[in-house]
């Protein structure tokens, strides 16, 4: 089995329920949003063993919150928001720890990969720097729309007028451009 497929087919998860949460109606809930919830969390951590983790997190989080069944809330878009926050926050992580082992590596690491992918992975880790440090909402908004998200759900899932999506998107490029440029001056940043 590929990893990819592990992805698409969520494990089956077994949590002792509290009196708020139906455990058919909760299996069904997590069966449904898991695999949108680890793409989410990939797309910002980039790491399919972290995304897992953190998706497992944001459905306890759920399990936690019974009241979220309700008809007036938007359990998908709480989901999808949360899913964000959690790879922000495992990217963050990341960030702290690649500096302190890179302190401890000294300069004699070498990476050992080819040179292109390399090259891919460290634009990515740059990019995911600049992504880390916008305010959280363009953060997400820019991830969701990466994500695949439409401007509609991106507005659904972060409670924004569907018509100011766009010009929202439009900031928050600008400003990770800028962000960008910033952390790394002495590139080409035309692709940013």
């Amino acid at each position: 089995m590929e990893i990819t497929d592990a992805i698409a087919q969520p494990p089956r998860m077994r949590i002792e329920t509290d009196p708020g949460w139906d455990p058919r109606e909760f299996e069904a809930l997590f069966l449904e949003h898991y695999p949108r919830v680890v793409a989410i969390i990939r797309r910002v951590a980039g790491a399919n063993g972290v995304a897992e983790e953190k998706a497992g997190e944001v459905f306890l989080k759920l399990h936690e919150r019974p009241q979220l069944q309700s008809e007036s809330s938007n359990l998908r878009a709480w989901l999808y928001r949360v899913a964000v926050r959690a790879g922000l926050d495992a990217l963050r992580a990341d960030a702290r720890r690649s500096h302190y082992e890179q302190e401890a590596a000294g300069p004699a690491a070498v990476q050992s990969a080819p040179i292109d992918d390399l090259l891919a992975r460290e634009r990515a880790a740059k990019v995911r720097k600049a992504l880390a440090q916008l305010d959280p909402q363009r953060a997400q908004l820019l991830l969701l729309r990466h994500a695949g998200f439409s401007y509609r759900e991106v507005a659904e899932t972060l409670d924004l007028n569907p018509a100011s999506v766009g010009a929202l998107l439009v900031r928050a490029e600008a400003e990770l451009a800028r962000r960008y440029r910033e952390l790394y001056p002495e590139e080409d940043n035309t692709q940013c």
